[in-house]
């Protein structure tokens, strides 16, 4: 039987199977992995709820921009951020 499956949100970098998830990345973890995270206040649960991208911090954003698979988002700045994210969410 097959471990049950949590999406949670990444609240602080950390090493999730040898990648670095920044905070704002949504991920799909073990449940056991998402308890651990979520008891060492690096991770909360993730809602359907989101927070519009312009009160996003620039971490955030890029968190969320590595999860869109969105190349060279470390060097970009906020506005920047949050065109590439809005035109990569509309495709």
């Amino acid at each position: 039987m097959a471990d049950k499956q949590v999406k949670i949100k990444i609240t602080s970098a950390v090493a999730i199977g040898g990648e670095i998830k920044r905070p704002g990345t949504i991920v799909t973890v073990a449940e056991e992995l998402a308890k651990n995270l979520l008891h060492r206040g690096r991770a909360e649960l993730a809602t359907g709820e989101s927070k519009p991208l312009s009160k996003m911090s620039a971490e955030e954003l890029k968190g969320l921009a590595a999860s869109l698979d969105i190349d060279g988002a470390d060097g970009m700045k906020k506005a920047d951020l949050i065109e590439y994210i809005e035109l990569a969410q509309s495709e």
